[in-house]
């Protein structure tokens, strides 16, 4: 960084200029300022307000004091202290408050040096004797150098000053996710009202996001700016706006490459809790192996195991109970009769079907059911009996492929 007031290196390129020539460019300054304001306002009309004389005034000032300090460098070997980097630094946090990006300052004050230039030669053209001819490449120097320290001063404002509200934005975006996520539902004036101050749209229609993870993320993809997150959470979750949108959740299955991930129904935003824990439902079946981590895992695809395992207590008495004349069974024929059972039920009770499922001969297919008839008899004729023994075998199937919890 250069030291403020001076010029970079410790080095002065403008210190064998004569003095002369700065005391006659100091004449002309004014008339210089009204020309330099003219040109920035016609270069960067966003700088243009009329009727604002603060504004007006305050260009003024500052190229007023970036001529002065120019001058004063001219013949002296240790230019003074002045306050010109605060100046610039703040100009480039006032960019930041206005909304805009650095280009237009810079436009500015690349402006203001083309015309101090001109009228620089101007002047080594009418007055060769205040500006020999083997000083125009040392003060050629000496003004690119001080267009660069100024840059930087403005680069410097403009950045610390986005950091700041970039900080302070997403810390407010941070208390509305927990408004949004909390129990009981937020009302919608609470969440219009921090949706307004956190630059937040609110939509119709919101979705969770759970990630797989422990609270420790450092390095969160970077998202749409309208999703919000949460990624120090015990478990990472997204807030995604209108997510039945086209392209929407295809976009951030992108971001979220090879993290496990599941979201829950699009509701209400006054309802986004709901979705969270569906979310966490679905998420829970993904890390069980119930269903395969393959991008965003939707918990309205995955209705059935959700419903089957939602009271996994309930459902093993089920499987026990209903399942009970195959108990004295061995493991394997358990297994191969269940299966025969479970494709029978679910293919309208149709043997040839069954045998093609499963790469069998049908004559040992209708042996598996003549043996199954044997030990279930009437069950298998009764549409009651029949859906419970399709949800037993249905939740023995999915137990048997999910660790003990």
């Amino acid at each position: 960084m250069p030291t403020k007031g001076r010029p970079r290196g410790g080095t002065n390129p403008l210190a064998d200029v004569p003095v002369e020539f700065a005391d006659h460019f100091r004449a002309h300054v004014e008339p210089l300022i009204d020309v330099v304001v003219a040109r920035i306002h016609e270069s960067v009309p966003e700088y243009l307000r009329p009727g604002n004389e603060v504004y007006a005034a305050a260009t003024r000032t500052a190229v007023r004091e970036a001529l002065t300090v120019f001058l004063d460098r001219v013949g002296v070997a240790d230019p003074p202290e002045h306050r010109l980097w605060e100046r610039f630094r703040m100009l480039g946090e006032a960019e930041v408050h206005e909304g805009r990006s650095l280009d237009d300052l810079q436009t500015a004050m690349r402006t203001a040096l083309v015309i101090m230039w001109r009228e620089l030669l101007k002047v080594q053209e009418q007055r060769p004797e205040l500006l020999p001819q083997r000083h125009i490449g040392p003060v050629a120097e000496a003004a690119f150098l001080f267009l660069e320290e100024m840059a930087s001063a403005a680069s410097e404002g403009y950045n610390q000053a986005r950091a700041r509200a970039s900080g302070e934005l997403q810390r407010r975006r941070g208390r509305l996710v927990d408004l949004l996520l909390s129990d009981p539902a937020p009302s919608p004036r609470a969440i219009a009202d921090l949706a307004s101050s956190a630059q937040w749209r609110v939509p119709d229609k919101v979705a969770v996001i759970v990630l797989q993870g422990d609270g420790k993320e450092t390095a969160p993809p970077t998202l749409p700016s309208d999703v919000l997150h949460d990624f120090h959470r015990s478990d990472p979750c997204l807030v995604l706006p209108d997510p039945e949108g086209p392209g929407r959740m295809r976009t951030l299955e992108r971001l979220l490459r090879g993290r496990h991930a599941a979201a829950g129904p699009a509701v209400d935003v006054t309802e986004t809790a709901l979705s969270l824990n569906h979310a966490r439902e679905t998420l829970e079946l993904v890390e069980s192996g119930v269903v395969p981590a393959d991008g965003i895992s939707l918990w309205s695809e995955h209705l059935t195991p959700l419903l089957l395992l939602r009271d996994r207590d309930l459902m093993r008495e089920m499987t026990i109970s209903r399942l009970a004349p195959m108990r004295e069974l061995s493991d394997g024929q358990r297994e191969r009769l269940s299966e025969t059972l479970l494709l029978w039920l679910q293919h309208g009770y149709n043997a040839k079907r069954v045998a093609e499922v499963q790469h069998l001969h049908p004559q040992t297919v209708r042996y598996r059911l003549r043996r199954l008839t044997e030990l279930f008899g009437d069950r298998l004729e009764e549409p009651d009996p029949r859906f419970e023994l399709e949800m037993a075998l249905r939740v023995e199937r999915l137990l048997r492929s999910t660790p003990p919890t």
